[in-house]
């Protein structure tokens, strides 16, 4: 049942958006509501810490972790608590839940004062919508004058500021960060054990590929006479994709796999849709070849992860598209030279912001400066170490006598909550920079990392993705109205010519009409946005 606020409610909820609409304007705001604020920031410690000196409660939804405790339970939330003298009544809701919750609540029920968690915003669709609906409050106003942590974040780090500003120019959310996440998602494998026993070299370009690939497939390298090996396989996902070695015919093919920008890359400023480019064509060409000789796993367009992950742990394919595969007889091919001599290039995803909805503040907020300090704590690295690596002192994290910290392995059969004392990352809001992690000496492992994987792409990354900016309203509309055909054609296409062939011949009728589905119209929309993301400052 919705839930109507009280009328004294509604008029500070009112009078707190209006004004905070502005960080500060010009209208009239009721008696009652002045004493409120006046009494709210005499209780507020605008630096040091507690934050306020007469203790405070805030509803704040968030995600319920797998364990079910609330986050209270956890020991980095107990001293935060005893930190900053606010105590924070978590309203948790299982992720397979949460949508529906969500829907409830921003549909007029019993609104929190602020909403915490890895991506508990939908950064598509709720952070404009309901910001421009006067529910979410700006946030840059309090940022600039009471979140030091997180000012100095967007100061070092300009880009940060472009992708969270909306359209109307204000912040309404906040995100969380890894700039040591990887910076490339699906990367190349070859099988090195095949390439020893047929005394082949590395291929360096897709010509030596092909030919590396037809080795593997005339060759008997599973030993049994059946010649029923793999040459390449691959998954039409993020982490096993073949669209950046699209990039060796001139043009890497970027996030077929996200919404909203399937396709779309920037050269010199100019949106540029691949899909619909001279040299997509050419790659698709190639490719069939590879499918039309045998070269390529049928599977390719049908198997899910289990049965990909499958083959490569049995060692049964050549060349896999992977993010880091097990068994390690694969290693990383680095990116190829195409059959023009065109450069070595792959698509570069980089690190920083994950997810721009993890934390919100609403209008209904009475203490948005003591709720602002307050996510503005866990942007502090050292929290934001503890809130990934876990609580310093306790056993997974230790302090060391050169002010490093020194990470330690879960032990076998040892519970991972319990071992770290906070919750899983996907159930916080942190900031891992790199100065973050750079505090940290981590213990190694003994195997290959994702890191020594993106090392032998870096000389070849290319940055060039559309960015991660807002939409309005309408134009997420018009998108979404012009892509849900386009989308389902290309990628109908694109399997057909791929296993079947033909693009030569129709390739002129398949540009037609994606312009007559309104990909001219579309392409608009997508500069407009990155435009106005570039005038951000």
């Amino acid at each position: 049942m919705n839930k109507k606020l009280p009328i004294g409610k509604m008029l500070l909820t009112l009078s707190v958006t209006v004004g905070l609409a502005g960080c500060g304007g010009n209208q009239a705001v009721p008696v009652e509501d002045k004493q409120a604020e006046a009494k709210a920031l005499s209780n507020l410690n605008m630096k040091d810490f507690p934050i306020v000196k007469e203790k405070l409660t805030l509803n704040i939804a968030g995600f319920k972790p797998p364990s079910g405790k609330d986050l209270n339970e956890y020991k980095f939330f107990q001293d935060v608590e005893s930190k900053t003298n606010i105590h924070i009544n978590w309203n948790l809701t299982p992720g397979s839940n949460w949508q529906e919750k969500k829907n409830l609540l921003f549909a007029g029920g019993e609104l929190p004062d602020a909403f915490y968690a890895h991506g508990i915003l939908n950064e598509d669709t709720d952070i404009v919508k309901y910001g421009s609906q006067g529910i979410l409050i700006p946030l840059e106003g309090f940022i600039d004058k009471y979140a030091p942590n997180i000012k100095k974040l967007l100061q070092d780090n300009p880009t940060y500021k472009k992708q969270l500003t909306g359209p109307d120019g204000h912040i309404y959310s906040l995100p969380t960060i890894d700039e040591t996440y990887s910076s490339t998602k699906s990367t190349m494998f070859i099988n090195k054990k095949w390439l020893d026993e047929l005394k082949l070299p590395m291929p360096t370009t897709t010509d030596e590929l092909y030919t590396t690939l037809k080795a593997f497939k005339d060759n008997d390298l599973g030993g049994n006479d059946k010649k029923d090996q793999i040459p390449m396989s691959f998954l039409q996902n993020w982490n096993n994709d073949i669209n950046s070695l699209f990039g060796a015919f001139g043009r890497i093919d970027r996030d077929v796999h996200k919404v909203g920008n399937n396709h779309l890359s920037v050269e010199n400023n100019k949106v540029i849709y691949a899909a619909a480019q001279p040299e997509y064509k050419e790659a698709i060409q190639y490719f069939n070849k590879l499918f039309t000789e045998g070269l390529v796993d049928k599977e390719s367009f049908t198997q899910d992860s289990k049965v990909f992950n499958a083959k490569t742990a049995k060692g049964i394919v050549g060349v896999a598209f992977d993010w880091n595969p097990a068994n390690q007889d694969y290693v990383s091919l680095p990116p190829l030279k195409g059959p023009k001599g065109q450069k070595q290039v792959w698509a570069e995803y980089p690190a920083g912001i994950l997810l721009k909805g993890s934390f919100a503040i609403t209008n209904v907020n009475k203490y948005p400066e003591a709720t602002i300090r307050w996510i503005d704590n866990m942007y502090d690295p050292k929290n934001s170490l503890q809130l990934s690596k876990g609580v310093i002192g306790g056993q997974s994290l230790k302090e060391r006598s050169d002010g490093k910290y020194e990470t330690v392995l879960l032990p076998q059969g040892a519970n991972d909550d319990d071992f770290k004392q906070v919750p899983p990352t996907a159930y916080s809001v942190w900031a891992t920079t790199m100065a973050t992690n750079d505090m940290v000496v981590s213990t190694p492992t003994g195997k290959r990392s994702k890191v020594d994987i993106d090392n032998v792409c870096a000389p070849y990354l290319v940055n060039n993705g559309f960015p991660k900016a807002y939409f309005t309203a309408e134009e997420s509309d018009q998108i979404s109205r012009y892509l849900t055909d386009i989308d389902a054609y290309v990628s109908k296409m694109y399997a057909k010519w791929m296993m079947s062939g033909g693009i030569d011949k129709e390739w002129d009728d398949y540009v037609k009409k994606m312009n007559d589905m309104g990909l001219d119209k579309m392409m608009k929309i997508n500069q407009s946005v990155y435009d106005r993301y570039q005038s951000t400052k």
